[in-house]
């Protein structure tokens, strides 16, 4: 289930079910969506009585592509230190998954459904967000006790925090963007830089058809979902070869 991101005028109403951004951590998040080409993936930090709030937006240091995206273990672990040193717990910081599509189409790819089976399929419970390009997202939250059971949340954003964030000293927007474009250099490393290599790209040309991936005039903006997959099948096939 696609949605439109919606406005919360509180925090949470009561009885709400729904995955609710900061205004501080929605921007964030936009801001690594538009900074490059690539996924990305990070962690929202959620607070602490309110699971379903994410306070914020954390990447670590990945891999990353058109359509896929791999953390770096060490990285993942140095997070969770510095987060349990912080006293956070567990649940705040390990739960949900927030990562980007670089077309229009926020609906989870086969790497995806892996990715979140695989990695979060041992918790108690899990949170795969995405978001694309046109500001579509897809949200799902997903229980792994018992006899399991998953359902589709609504994604709002608590702009009536905004006006609070803006009169914190310790916020300033041109800070705050800088700090992100420094945590994006240092944490975002695209694969495809190696791809976009002429001899790259006239091999996957000869193995993938007419399709030419990940050329730089390629307009991501119109990506549906069945061409990222169709990519997803190329990338594993390049992989399977080197």
């Amino acid at each position: 289930m696609r949605s439109v991101v919606q406005s919360t005028p509180s925090r949470r109403r009561l009885g709400q079910q729904s995955l609710v951004f900061s205004p501080r951590a929605w921007l964030k998040l936009q801001f690594f969506c538009h900074r490059g080409d690539t996924e990305i993936a990070g962690f929202g930090l959620s607070a602490k009585d309110d699971l379903l709030y994410v306070e914020d937006f954390v990447t670590v240091k990945q891999r990353v592509s058109p359509m896929t995206v791999a953390f770096d273990d060490d990285a993942v672990a140095e997070f969770v230190d510095r987060s349990v040193d912080a006293g956070l717990q567990p649940c705040q910081i390990l739960r949900i998954w927030c990562h980007t599509h670089p077309g229009s189409s926020p609906d989870p790819s086969g790497t995806d459904e892996d990715t979140f089976a695989r990695v979060f399929g041992m918790c108690d419970w899990a949170v795969m967000f995405i978001l694309s390009r046109t500001n579509a997202t897809y949200c799902r939250l997903s229980f792994h006790t018992g006899p399991g059971a998953t359902s589709q949340l609504p994604v709002t954003v608590d702009w009536a925090a905004w006006p609070q964030l803006l009169r914190d000293p310790e916020f300033l927007a041109g800070k705050a963007f800088f700090n992100w474009d420094a945590e994006y250099t240092a944490n975002i490393h695209p694969l495809c830089r190696v791809w976009l290599q002429p001899s790259v790209q006239s091999e996957l040309a000869e193995k993938s058809g007419p399709w030419e991936p990940f050329t730089p005039g390629w307009d991501w903006t119109d990506l549906d979902q069945e061409l990222m997959e169709d990519h997803e099948r190329y990338a594993r096939l390049f992989e399977s070869d080197t």
